[in-house]
């Protein structure tokens, strides 16, 4: 069983969206890859006994899969390198991802290697992970930093290479390393301690408390219309060009759609390479 085959289960079950970025200059380089998680699924949603077979929406060499071989693709999709020992991934819960699923527990193992660490959180995302863990409540083996990343939908940048473990007396031991980074482009002011309360506030509480501070606006908008007419016409016009303006808002907060722009810069060049790079510069 392939990389690709672990791979196209994880696309066929829609549990991730997945999209290669290659070299600019070198377009058969796949430098990094980003990754949309979408949902994991659990063994009850899978609908059947683990060990039955499901087929691939479309012709694969391998046609079927099961439940067992679903877990071991969130571990073995990832671990494509290119020849030249630079690709990382980009993770991000998808905003179709439902934050109150229920979680798997072996996803955890998953995590562990490719999910972050809180070292690499700016210093008011961590202000934002304190409040989080503060007024939420603690679930079972999973820790508040997956519960986190999945509430506030955070991305970050994973790479893995090859290590080689030397001990005295024992044969050198080869082993996976990874390392973890945050994305520099992230825009800091959606996840803060204000909007971490706001998010955990019950929805129809908290849409309430929009509606009336959009009431409240709209109504200071009508006074203020209404004191500066000098005549009835007057009053007329300047209310059809207030309630437009309000009309126009409304239609503007509908546009808005969420995109994240994944440039080719730094942010996906491995450390280790950039310290080569680095070591091999200061040689020359």
């Amino acid at each position: 069983k392939t990389q690709l085959f672990y791979k196209y289960i994880l696309v066929d079950t829609d549990s991730i969206k997945i999209s290669p970025k290659s070299d600019p200059n070198n377009p058969e380089l796949s430098t990094h890859t980003s990754v949309f998680i979408q949902k994991n699924l659990t063994i009850a949603e899978w609908g059947q006994p683990p060990h039955h077979y499901k087929q691939f929406s479309s012709s694969f060499d391998l046609p079927v899969y099961n439940y067992f071989d679903y877990i071991q693709a969130w571990n073995h999709t990832f671990l494509f390198q290119n020849i030249e020992d630079i690709h990382s991934w980009f993770f991000c819960f998808d905003k179709t991802f439902n934050v109150k699923q229920v979680i798997p527990y072996w996803f955890m193992d998953w995590w562990t290697f490719y999910g972050p660490t809180q070292d690499i959180l700016p210093s008011s995302i961590e202000e934002a992970l304190y409040i989080f863990a503060n007024n939420t409540e603690d679930i079972p083996l999973c820790p508040i930093m997956a519960s986190f990343f999945i509430h506030c939908r955070l991305s970050w940048i994973m790479y893995w290479d090859y290590t080689i473990e030397e001990t005295p007396r024992i044969l050198p031991i080869l082993h996976r390393q990874s390392w973890t980074k945050w994305w520099n482009k992230y825009d800091l002011s959606k996840c803060t301690p204000v909007t971490i309360l706001q998010s955990l506030k019950p929805k129809s509480l908290k849409s309430q408390t929009q509606q009336d501070q959009y009431c409240t606006l709209t109504k200071s908008q009508i006074q203020t219309t209404i004191a500066s007419s000098s005549n009835k016409k007057d009053l007329i016009k300047k209310l059809q060009e207030a309630l437009e303006e309000i009309l126009d808002k409304e239609d503007d907060k509908e546009s808005i759609t969420s995109t994240i722009n994944l440039e080719h810069d730094e942010d996906f060049i491995p450390v280790s390479r950039r310290r080569k790079d680095k070591e091999k510069i200061e040689k020359d």
